[in-house]
């Protein structure tokens, strides 16, 4: 259950439970609204500079974090119905990206409609192995020879969208302000993230019905139909990974 925001956030006002259908763009706007306070009462918490732009956002809880991935349908159906990885078409070792920003998997596979993306999967590592995967990564895009990698993309708005030229004729908007991490794994990360997968969950529906909202020209209509989906996007929160050392967070510009 997502904590609510009182004085001790930082917060000027109580914002109001997103889940709570209000009459115009409301729901939306204290969604919105909460997920700002949030940002930077995190900033605060963890002695952050105000301008901060790569804050790692994802959904969790108590046991672990999630993560979204897209897969051809062969991949995707033996990993549903085995909950791990595998099959004959799965190579566990090559260089695979994970992202714990909904929104961006959306941009990357075009809503799931991309040739060999046509299935967008959630899955849930636990705290722990997070930290082990991170601890290992180095940060850019060239990744200095490692088998881990991060990268920090401008972030992608679940809620909002751009016009483009190809696939949809639209994607979920970049924020030039923010950035997004991903996390390329190569070689024994690879296997080891493979391994680690707690629980794995379709979610090709979803990110179709977001790309269905984005594509509706009307902007009240597109927002009231964000606004239906609520309840079943994600809350990305800020996250700062559990264990990981103080150098590995300065090195993976998690901290400064």
């Amino acid at each position: 259950m997502e904590r609510p925001i009182d004085a001790s956030d930082g917060a000027a006002k109580v914002v109001e439970d997103c889940t709570k259908k209000r009459d115009g763009h409301v729901t939306l706007r204290s969604r919105i609204d909460r997920e700002r306070i949030e940002r930077n009462s995190f900033r605060e918490k963890h002695g952050l500079k105000e301008k901060q732009h790569r804050i790692f956002e994802a959904e969790f809880d108590t046991t672990g974090v999630y993560f979204y991935q897209a897969f051809k349908r062969s991949i995707a159906e033996y990993a549903l119905k085995h909950q791990r990885f595998g099959g004959p078409e799965f190579k566990p070792v090559r260089m695979t990206w994970i992202k714990p920003s909904f929104a961006w998997v959306c941009y990357r596979a075009g809503y799931g409609t991309k040739k060999n993306q046509e299935r967008v999967l959630k899955i849930k590592l636990l705290h722990k192995d997070v930290t082990r995967l991170l601890s290992q990564c180095s940060c850019g895009h060239g990744g200095g020879g490692t088998d881990g990698r991060v990268q920090w993309d401008p972030k992608r708005d679940m809620y909002r969208r751009q016009k483009v030229t190809k696939d949809w004729g639209v994607e979920p908007r970049k924020c030039e302000c923010l950035r997004a991490i991903q996390i390329g794994l190569k070689g024994p990360l690879s296997r080891l993230y493979v391994e680690s997968a707690l629980k794995i969950e379709d979610v090709t529906n979803l990110a179709r019905q977001m790309g269905e909202a984005h594509a509706i020209d009307d902007k009240e209509k597109r927002m009231s139909a964000i606004e239906d989906l609520l309840p079943s996007l994600p809350k990305e929160r800020p996250y700062m990974p559990r264990g990981c050392s103080e150098d590995v967070l300065k090195r993976l510009c998690l901290k400064h």
